[in-house]
């Protein structure tokens, strides 16, 4: 699966819809600062669901729309699509057949934000879930932002664990613990809720029993009430039945009258209709007349504002024939003057040429004059100048000459100085033993190895100490709160039983003095069940209530098998002796049939201990009789105390056994922690040892190599000393002679600057001559110009005013046949005039007549609307008795129906109540006797009508939720089952990606640094909640922690995590920011070369200023900004490019 393309509009700076391909393997964007690259990496990251606008660098969600620039307006929404090819089915479950797939998210200004999948809407968990442990996501380990590097590595250790964990695909682990971590705590509210309605639900069973007693005999006056609530309401609808046949009548007439009323305003209005359309037809016709009208005076104005026209413009003609005849005389008198003036000019230009022929001679001379003493300046500047040369040349030997013998002396101090430091160095490392310290490391090394190997061993064997002692207290533990559960609802039975001994005795409904053999209550309060006794007479009463035992003719013999010899002591039903006992079932069935064979055998029964009661033709099957016997819930109430004792000292035996292993527990942990901290503490002391072991070898092949350098130094040094000696007897010679020379060229240096001052100061004078002249030359050569200018303005002057003299002639010849034009005679005008003067009079008599036609045809016109009016006034009157009549007939009608309403809903058949109503039934007598059934209603107090169905819904419902507290406990069981094996495959995935990266890391560190390690480390011992912190040690430096690096060496150790990471479980694609920025051109390179590498299983996308990155890539992507706050995407594929270089 890789990413194919990027469809983006209107998020951040690409506002226009923009889509962003990425057809190769290896993609660079760039661009220069702030046009926008970085956005596309944080459309990845928004579309991915990232839901912090601080890590989209804004401050709200709705940021990431544009928001306008000098030449945009803001847009209301953003969207960002991403399309991923999945050829390879990476991806699981229903989207593995897809070769294409597209997520889209959309956010609008009310900070809305939609997601799509493949164009349908969804979650965000939808798009979190399909990437869950593939390493991508809004915060994973694939996408590596602008200041991500920092973060990463001076993250802390738990959020580091969590690229690890990505990694290694535990993500999905994770959040199926918190979702079975939810379902348990769920769990255990709905026990707690169900046991709280187990509780109230037993106290409502026995409310419910007693009211079903009373609804009875609501249910007889209840029914006597709804006869005659019936009755009455059909008595009502034969009073409004009548009532409405009367208003219909009066309705039928007035009906009549009103359409008599109604086809006489018909005609009418058909003859109002008809005056309106001529009336409507006048108007038009004075309208047209209007308009013609309207039009010819429009025409004569016209016509006259013409002719008014021709005039003026005659008299303005000739008035500019005036104005030219003028002009033509006066254009002759210019040109005369301005030819005598031309001549004039002519006249002082040929005075000045002699004095000008002149001056220009003796400027001739002069002029050669200064050039030959310029010639021998320049001559004598020459020589002067070789001399100066010379001068300067042996001032800079001798210089150089003296620098040289004092660098040459300083040089061959600094040469002995350095003999003597190689020496004594040589001396020191000479004298230190390197073999002898190497042995002693490798010795401790092996050391430390056999005791880190024994300390591993006993590591592992505690660990499993420790787990079985874990894993029995949490059985053991599991053991107590089921004991406890059980003991808190045998407590509940025990208080329930309890209060309705209390009950029973202090109501005294039942026979509380029977004395009753071990085991036979339950068959006694089955028996006594049968007529559920309230207390004990003598004899009949007729004025007592309820069901009594009377003592009268009770039986003195008593058979010994019967029920009532199981009774000692106590009053006792006569029938208890016609009932006998038998131990189970059994033997009841073939007591009976023995019973059967004799004459005693009618209307006798046996019954069990159990309470099962059988007859000759009948059976009983005991239920809950039991809780009417006080013996019976005191019996019950002793066992469930002899089982609580039992449940209480289970308890403490558990508790002992948990205290015992709690305790065992503790001193395996703390025994676990001390071989932990120990082990640790081995670990890095081996790897201290072996470090060092390394150091000291190096050191060893460093001071070898060194003592070799130092000897071969010090030849040189002697060689070059000796060479240095001999440089400076050579150079103290020659600067003696380069002196001598010194001092005689400084005396032909005089001699020529003097002869050269005289050859300058008569230059100087010559060139003063000259300057004079040439100012006079300047003077002729101005007042030539000068005058040249004027005859040349002379000139132009006479010839335009001979061109414009020309101009006046021609125009005064065309404003003369104008004139003979406009002379010709206007009176086909004045013609048009007087015809249009007569239509406009005929117009305006027409118009008149159509107006008067108008005014009586809008005269009977309102004639007619009057009566009409008259009409329609009658008519609303006859209207509102009809709405009146038709309003009390529906009055009428709706009541009739209200009661046959009231009759369907409490479904009664109409017509058959209507044929058993008596005929001397009035509404006065039956409303008298339904106030009686409703008293006798109100007498009965509140009932329940639903008491009897709601005991067997309540009943049966009891039995469904002690059926839901099991399946909760074992579905409860199976959750946390579900925990700790989720813990154990986490704990092992987790331990598995650690040592896998740990590794890659190890061997990517050298490989990107060039040498040095590197290694990952756990803070905590348990592998659920542990950190992981990453050592680093680059080459030549000491073994530290990634905070004490450089930037750029935190940069490399970043990128060898990740890409550790990435060659354990590669994501799709990589999208890195700018990673290469603190790194310098040789890092850029090896940081390239891996790149390349992985690139042949991941996409890479990556944004970088750096021209190595750049030549790397086989794709580059240009973002411009050449509209203000406007992005814009240029594709350049490189190796197209190239090969069109090459052609």
């Amino acid at each position: 699966m890789r990413l194919k393309q990027i469809k983006l509009a209107g998020f951040k700076s690409f506002v226009d819809p923009t889509q962003v391909p990425f057809p190769a393997a290896m993609t660079c964007v760039v661009g220069p600062n702030g046009c926008g690259k970085s956005n596309v990496i944080d459309a990845v990251r928004w579309v991915l669901g990232e839901s912090s606008a601080k890590n989209l660098r804004g401050d709200a969600m709705t940021d990431v729309i544009f928001n306008g620039s000098t030449q945009r307006k803001p847009v209301s929404q953003a969207s960002v699509e991403l399309v991923f090819e999945n050829t390879q089915g990476k991806l699981q479950g229903s989207l593995a057949d897809r070769s294409e797939i597209s997520l889209k998210r959309l956010v609008t200004r009310d900070a809305q934000s939609h997601y799509f999948l493949n164009g349908t809407k969804c979650r965000r968990r939808d798009i979190t879930d399909i990437f869950l442990g593939t390493g991508l996501g809004p915060r994973s380990y694939a996408i590596i932002e602008q200041g991500m590097i920092s973060r990463l590595i001076e993250s802390r250790p738990q959020e580091l664990r969590v690229f690890l964990e990505e990694a290694a695909g535990i993500s999905k682990y994770k959040e199926r613990r918190r979702e079975t971590e939810t379902r348990i705590k769920h769990t255990r509210d709905n026990l707690d809720r169900l046991a709280d309605v187990r509780e109230e639900l037993g106290k409502n069973l026995d409310k419910l029993k007693r009211q079903a007693a009373v609804a009875e005999r609501y249910k007889e006056l209840k029914a006597s009430e709804r006869r005659y609530k019936a009755e009455l309401t059909c008595l009502k609808w034969l009073f409004y039945q009548e009532h409405l046949q009367q208003a219909e009548q009066m309705l039928a007439a007035l009906e009549v009258d009103f359409e008599r009323f109604q086809a006489q305003g018909s005609g009418d209005f058909r003859v109002l209709t008809e005056f309106k359309q001529q009336l409507e037809a006048a108007r038009e016709a004075v309208a047209v007349s209007q308009q013609k009208f309207y039009q010819l005076g429009a025409d004569i104005s016209a016509l006259e504002q013409q002719l008014l026209h021709q005039r003026q413009r005659k008299q303005g003609l000739l008035d500019d024939e005036r104005n030219l005849t003028l002009s033509l005389q006066h254009g002759l008198d210019q040109m005369v003057q301005e030819q005598a003036q031309l001549e004039e000019l002519q006249q002082q230009l040929l005075k000045q040429q002699p004095d000008a022929e002149i001056c220009a001679q003796q400027a001739e001379e002069l002029s050669e004059l200064i050039f030959q003493s310029e010639q021998r300046l320049v001559d004598q500047q020459a020589v002067q100048q070789r001399l100066q040369q010379q001068l300067f040349d042996l001032q800079q030997q001798q210089r150089q000459l003296q620098l040289q013998s004092q660098n040459q002396q300083q040089q061959s101090q600094q040469l002995m100085l350095r003999e003597q430091q190689l020496t004594l160095q040589q001396q020191e490392l000479a004298a230190t033993d390197y073999q002898q310290k190497l042995q002693a490391a490798s010795q401790l090394q092996q050391q430390l190895q056999q005791e880190l190997s024994l300390q591993q061993a006993a590591f592992t064997q505690v660990t499993s100490d420790f787990e079985n002692t874990q894993q029995q207290l949490q059985t053991q533990q599991l053991e107590l709160s089921t004991v406890e559960l059980s003991r808190q609802h045998l407590q509940k039975q025990q208080q329930s039983l309890q209060q309705q001994v209390q009950q029973l005795l202090a109501q005294k409904l039942l026979l509380p003095d029977l004395t009753i053999a071990a085991g036979w209550s339950v068959a006694v309060a089955v028996a006594l069940a049968k007529l559920n006794f309230s207390a004990v007479l003598q004899d009949h009463q007729p004025e007592a209530l309820g069901n009594y035992l009377f003592l009268k003719d009770f039986p003195k013999a008593i058979p010994s098998t019967s029920l009532a010899a199981k009774i000692s002591s106590g009053v006792m039903p006569a029938y208890f002796a016609s009932i006998y006992c038998a131990e189970d079932d059994a033997s009841a069935l073939q007591l009976l049939a023995e019973l059967r064979l004799t004459a005693a055998g009618s209307g006798t029964s046996v019954i069990c201990k159990n309470g099962n009661w059988y007859g000759l033709n009948w059976r009983l099957v005991a239920g809950s009789h039991e809780q009417d016997n006080p013996q019976a819930l005191t019996e019950r109430e002793q066992q469930l105390g002899l089982e609580l004792a039992d449940l209480e000292h289970e308890k403490s035996a558990l508790q002992q056994n948990i205290e015992a292993l709690t305790s065992s527990r503790q001193q395996q942990q703390l025994q676990l922690q001390q071989l932990q901290s120990s082990l640790q503490q081995l670990q890095q002391q081996t790897h201290q040892a072996q470090t060092n072991a390394q150091l000291l070898a190096q050191q060893q092949q460093q001071v070898t190599a060194r003592l070799t350098q130092i000897a071969e130094e010090l030849a040189q040094v002697q060689q070059q000393l000796t060479q240095a000696e001999q440089n400076i007897e050579l150079w103290q010679l020659q600067l003696a002679e380069v002196d001598e020379q010194l001092l005689q060229q400084q005396d032909k240096h005089s001699a020529q600057q003097q002869l050269q001052l005289q050859l300058q100061q008569q230059l100087q004078q010559y060139r003063q001559q000259q300057q004079q002249l040439s100012q006079q030359q300047q003077q002729f050569a101005l007042s030539q110009v000068s005058i040249e200018r004027q005859i040349e303005a002379a000139r132009l002057h006479l010839q335009r005013t001979k061109q414009q003299h020309q101009q006046l002639a021609e125009r005064l010849q065309l404003l003369t046949a104008q004139l003979e034009l406009l002379d010709e005679p206007d009176g086909a005008g004045q013609e048009q005039l007087q015809i249009l003067l007569l239509q406009r009079d005929d117009i305006a008599e027409q118009k008149l007549q159509q107006q008067n036609l108008q005014s009586s045809l809008e005269q009977q016109v309102r004639d007619l609307e009057q009566g009409q009016h008259g009409l329609q006034q009658q008519l609303q009157s006859k209207q509102k008795q009809i709405e009146s009549a038709r309003l009390e007939a529906e009055g009428y009608r709706v009541r009739a129906n209200n009661m046959l309403e009231l009759l369907s809903e409490q479904k009664v058949n109409f017509s058959e109540l209507q044929a058993t109503l008596p005929s001397d039934a009035t509404e006065s007598v039956w409303q008298q006797q339904l106030d009686k059934a409703s008293d006798a209603l109100n007498r009965l107090g509140p009932i329940n009508l639903a008491a009897i169905e709601e005991y067997a819904q309540q009943d049966e419902r009891k039995k469904y939720l002690d059926l839901q507290h099991d399946d909760l406990i074992a579905a409860l069981d199976t959750l946390e089952t579900a925990i700790r094996k989720i813990d154990r495959e986490t704990r092992q995935k987790f331990k598995e990606t650690f040592d896998q990266v740990n590794s890659g890391l190890q061997t990517l560190f050298p490989k990107v640094f060039g040498g040095g390690s590197a290694y990952l480390e756990l803070t905590d011992e348990d592998l659920l909640e542990t950190g992981v912190s990453i050592m680093a040690r680059p080459p030549g430096k000491k073994n530290s922690t990634i905070h004490l690096l450089s930037g750029g060496e935190k940069a490399l150790t970043a990128l060898s995590l990740v890409f550790s990471i990435f060659r354990l479980n590669p994501a799709p694609f990589c999208m890195l920011d700018e990673v290469d920025a603190p790194l310098d051109d040789a890092n850029v390179g090896r940081f390239c070369n891996l790149v390349r590498e992985m690139s042949e299983t991941v996409q890479f996308i990556y944004i970088s200023h750096n021209k190595i990155a750049m030549e790397m890539a086989t794709q580059l992507m240009g973002v411009t900004m050449q509209e203000p706050g406007v992005s814009r995407v240029v594709a350049v594929d490189v190796e197209d490019a190239v090969k069109m270089a090459q052609a």
